[in-house]
């Protein structure tokens, strides 16, 4: 159980969006988001999550969207 329950569901990596788990490893979790069918692994090697990571807060949302489009910004020029 890498993640745990409080990981089941997680915020996108590419869109922000609500990722499910595809599998639940040892130490990492490999998720796919509803929303872009976006495919990324998190490392929870570190600890479980000790609090639901979906829904985000507006406030992670809003820093997880800012990033996202720097990142994009960036591998476009």
């Amino acid at each position: 159980m890498a993640g745990g329950p409080n990981a089941a569901i997680v915020m996108c990596l590419h869109c922000a969006g609500k990722a499910v788990r595809a599998h639940e490893g040892i130490e990492n979790d490999l998720y796919r988001c509803e929303d872009c069918g976006g495919n990324f692994g998190i490392d929870w090697s570190d600890g479980q999550p000790e609090i639901p990571r979906w829904p985000p807060s507006p406030d992670e949302l809003e820093q997880a969207r800012r990033t996202i489009a720097k990142r994009k910004a960036g591998s476009s020029g």
